[in-house]
């Protein structure tokens, strides 16, 4: 369905004749309304475009704390008073999947002022290198709670049908 939503995005693109970000974004807007519509007239499953309302959701909430971790570390380098805390935590792991575990870890990496260091072998605790560690707990409460809720936000919804085999 993301994918559904990502071709709609470009086809809106090629149409208007313009590749801009204002352009994709306005896609991706036109295209979920399409699929909502398609949705609510029974042709796609109503959880599929749920899935797509949270990516979106967790795609809006990744560039807002991208843009709040620059001013951050912005402030940081700027100020005379260096608040800086650096430390490294040890996340225990709610996602599951190579795919989550991957996600998670790639947008810890590209906010400013953290960094996915590695997983443990059984692939229950990542550690992370944090640049304003208050406390431990706080530092894997705002993961947890921000980005690792999301990504897990973005599970297929199928149910088992209790008929099957």
């Amino acid at each position: 369905m993301i994918l559904a939503n990502l071709l709609l995005a470009l086809a809106w693109a090629a149409l208007t004749g313009r590749f801009t970000l204002e352009s994709l974004v306005m896609g991706l807007a036109a295209g979920h309304v399409v699929l909502l519509v398609l949705a609510k007239g029974g042709v796609l499953a109503m959880a599929e475009v749920s899935r797509v309302e949270r990516a979106l959701s967790l795609l809006a909430y990744l560039l807002w704390e991208i843009f709040l971790a620059n001013v951050r570390v912005a402030l940081d380098v700027v100020s005379i008073q260096h608040r800086m805390k650096p430390g490294v935590i040890r996340l225990p792991l709610d996602v599951t999947s190579d795919g989550e575990i991957l996600l998670l870890a790639a947008m810890i990496n590209i906010t400013p002022g953290s960094v996915a260091l590695g997983v443990s072998d059984d692939r229950k605790i990542m550690y992370v290198h944090v640049m304003h560690v208050r406390t431990p707990d706080d530092a894997r409460r705002i993961i947890k709670e921000g980005f690792e809720r999301r990504v897990i936000g973005l599970r297929s919804e199928r149910k088992e049908s209790p008929h099957a085999v």
